[in-house]
């Protein structure tokens, strides 16, 4: 017996350039980036510049709807708070719902990371021999501005504070599939009965100048400038090097069934079925095979109990890093075979850069888009002429065709693998 339905109402979105997720899903339609020069990457002399970021225009109205003092307030929590009431809207709540049913907040956040100002700051307090005195540094601080009193789930605290969540309240970091994973988890929530209505999804924050330091240095970033920076983002093309940093937030509203049918909210769409592992493969790639993709993938469409030809449509993971490429499509074709004909793909991070936690969030939110308008968004930069996997049907234009159930995937740094499969209201 299939446990209880679990409907989408509502969503929130904010992404490079854009402050809402129709804005984007048109944008993507237009087939034009959202990836640009960084200028403080080009101040500090980066050889490559390119980043998806949430510019300072944009930051301004974030803040303009902010209640309170936004300087006092860490940016995460600004954003977490205007993509949570775009979400409420959306579904036709506000904010007391929360209070008057058993519900939960699932956020996926990595971690803050210090940037130019705060290390001008340390260097302030370095002692004789170039090391760091802290107790200097912390009298010098308020102490919650302070970068080591910032945590990772501050902006979680704060949106189950305004929100008046109290059942279930959560933070996930689990690399690059903690958006994905905090919608599951809230979707297991309400599945088996512990509450009835969740925000869920991701925020994060880290194109600056240490993660792009951190990836480098891992050779994940993309290595080739003389691309522009809206080419640089190339998933499943064979002269793809790296993936193009980028930030952003995305939360869904979630409900069962009989909460939604009480309230008489119009679905946007369902979650169906989810999947989440934890491969212990190696910290920076998976079985080269594509097999434990692939067992993620397979757990995910059994959850929903459906057969794997019932997938019409995948949003793919597509960092356009070689290794991580290579393992999508080898799963991909472990999973649907002779049926891959059948299947259409996109990959999101080609027009917004990798935005890490918050990816899956932003990509199931697109995901939602096509299932309800029939649209599906091409993947800028490919060609299917220099593709490395051409017996993949990437689009490389938008598609108006309607479809019935989506496959989104989020394979993260750590072997956390996890999918999550969405269909039509």
């Amino acid at each position: 017996m299939r446990a209880r339905e679990v409907y989408v109402t509502g969503y929130g979105l904010v992404a490079p350039t854009v402050l809402d997720a129709e804005s984007l899903f048109q944008r993507i339609c237009d087939k034009r980036s959202c990836v640009r020069e960084h200028p403080l990457f080009a101040e500090l002399g980066f050889p490559n510049t390119a980043a998806g970021y949430i510019d300072d225009v944009q930051w301004q109205r974030i803040a303009e709807g902010f209640v309170g003092d936004a300087g006092a307030q860490p940016r995460q929590a600004l954003l977490a708070e205007f993509v949570a009431k775009q979400a409420l809207r959306h579904a036709g709540l506000t904010a007391a719902a929360f209070g008057q049913t058993a519900s939960g907040l699932f956020l996926g956040a990595n971690k803050y990371c210090a940037d130019s100002h705060d290390l001008d700051q340390l260097t302030l307090c370095m002692d004789a021999d170039g090391s760091l005195d802290l107790d200097r540094y912390l009298q010098r601080q308020v102490k919650s501005e302070h970068p080591f009193a910032r945590r990772v789930d501050q902006q979680t605290f704060h949106l189950a504070q305004s929100l008046g969540i109290r059942d279930q309240v959560s933070t996930h970091a689990d690399a690059c599939a903690a958006g994905t994973i905090a919608i599951g988890s809230a979707y297991r929530a309400i599945e088996r009965g512990d509450i009835d209505l969740a925000i869920c999804g991701a925020v994060e924050l880290m194109a600056n100048e240490l993660p792009y330091y951190m990836f480098n240095s891992l050779g994940a970033l993309c290595q080739k400038a003389e691309f522009a920076p809206e080419q640089q983002s190339r998933p499943f093309m064979r002269d793809r090097c790296g993936f193009v940093l980028g930030e952003g937030a995305a939360l869904l509203i979630l409900e069962s069934k009989q909460h939604a049918e009480r309230r008489q909210a119009r679905p946007i769409g369902r979650v169906l079925g989810y999947a989440n592992y934890c491969e212990a493969e190696k910290m920076t790639s998976s079985s080269r095979d594509g097999s434990k993709y692939a067992h993620c993938m397979e757990a995910a469409i059994e959850d929903a109990g459906l057969l794997r030809y019932a997938v019409q449509h995948v949003n793919t993971h597509g960092t356009s890093t070689q290794v991580n490429d290579s393992c999508e499509a080898h799963a991909l074709t472990r999973v649907f075979g002779k049926m891959l004909d059948g299947v259409t793909l996109t990959a999101n991070k080609s027009a917004i850069g990798h935005s890490l936690a918050g990816s899956g969030a932003i990509e199931a939110v697109l995901s939602l888009i096509s299932l309800r308008d029939g649209v599906l968004l091409p993947t800028l930069n490919y060609d299917e002429r220099g593709a490395e996997f051409p017996e993949l049907r990437f689009l490389s234009e938008p598609v108006r065709q309607s479809v019935g159930v989506v496959l989104s995937n989020s394979f993260g740094f750590g072997g956390v693998n996890s999918s999550i499969v969405l269909g039509r209201a």
